[in-house]
């Protein structure tokens, strides 16, 4: 197994009976997870710099150097895909770069893979954050079924829009139908804390396996009723 299962689960919410609070605080790969979550950050913002930036002013860049003299039938056509090559690159640009800052910005924050561990329990626990790189992931792939990674940005770019629209308007006036299933006041407080519940129902379930009972067991025993 690669040890992203639980993140897996969590970002997709595929296996809904699955979802448990001490899988959503298990981080058994907090490095590559972490550089996941760059990765799709990286991509946002590169997308948006490329797409709603760059494109339209690189468009009407070229567009006005036009003449009468260089200007045939498609020359519209061939700016619209040359702009749209240079957003995919952006994108590309924007992917390549994610690892990379994760490990360079672990670094430089001197974290321990404790401390990374605790830092991805707390993206997994931002709603609000796993709502856009759900909506991001989700209209890229239409938009890389469309035109692959030049598709793709208009897709990231259609999804950071619409999540801006419901964090600012629709949030207040209607409710989500898609939802996590373990809310914010049932989750643990961090991944020690986790840990160590986890421990002491190990050590529970050790004694009740040795000697039949735990030694701060409260359950009363009901003698049988005698015929």
């Amino acid at each position: 197994m690669s040890g992203l299962e639980p993140w897996f689960f969590n970002f997709t919410h595929f296996f809904w009976t699955g979802q448990t609070k001490q899988l959503l605080a298990d981080v058994p790969r907090p490095r590559t997870e972490y550089a996941i979550w760059w990765t799709m950050k990286c991509a946002e913002v590169s997308s948006f710099i490329g797409g709603v930036i760059v494109h339209p002013i690189y468009r009407f860049y070229r567009l006005r150097q036009l003449t009468p003299e260089t200007t045939t039938n498609n020359s519209r056509k061939i700016i619209r895909n040359l702009c749209r090559r240079i957003q995919g690159r952006f994108l590309l640009a924007g992917i390549a770069a994610g690892p990379l800052l994760s490990l360079a910005y672990s670094h430089s924050q001197n974290w321990t893979e404790q401390d990374l561990r605790n830092k991805c329990y707390e993206i997994r626990c931002n709603t609000s954050s796993l709502t856009l790189d759900r909506y991001c992931t989700m209209f890229f792939l239409i938009g890389w079924y469309w035109k692959r990674f030049q598709g793709g940005v208009n897709g990231i770019n259609i999804a950071i829009a619409y999540w801006g629209f419901y964090e600012t308007i629709l949030k207040k006036y209607t409710n989500p139908l898609l939802v996590d299933k373990i809310k914010p006041e049932e989750r643990y407080e961090s991944v020690e804390a986790a840990k160590e519940d986890r421990d002491t129902l190990t050590r529970f379930w050790r004694d009740v396996a040795l000697h039949g009972k735990h030694e701060n067991d409260l359950r009363k025993v009901v003698p049988s009723s005698s015929v």
